[in-house]
């Protein structure tokens, strides 16, 4: 497992979580709360979450 921590607000959070697969990912917000971000496997270790509203957002992102 891996977890993303992003603290500055960002439309797109590029993750590299080194772990050989495409893990399932969960992004909550700095309250805690589950949100909603496209996933995007660029490859085993790197992937890409970008949000629909185009809104900037700081969080974590939890990789499985």
């Amino acid at each position: 497992a891996y977890t993303h921590e992003q603290n500055s607000g960002a439309a797109t959070w590029d993750v590299q979580h080194n772990l050989g697969k495409r893990p399932s990912v969960t992004v909550v917000d700095v309250n805690n709360v589950q949100g909603y971000g496209i996933v995007t496997h660029t490859n085993a270790n790197e992937l890409t979450i970008t949000f629909p509203s185009g809104s900037p957002a700081s969080g974590k992102a939890y990789c499985n």
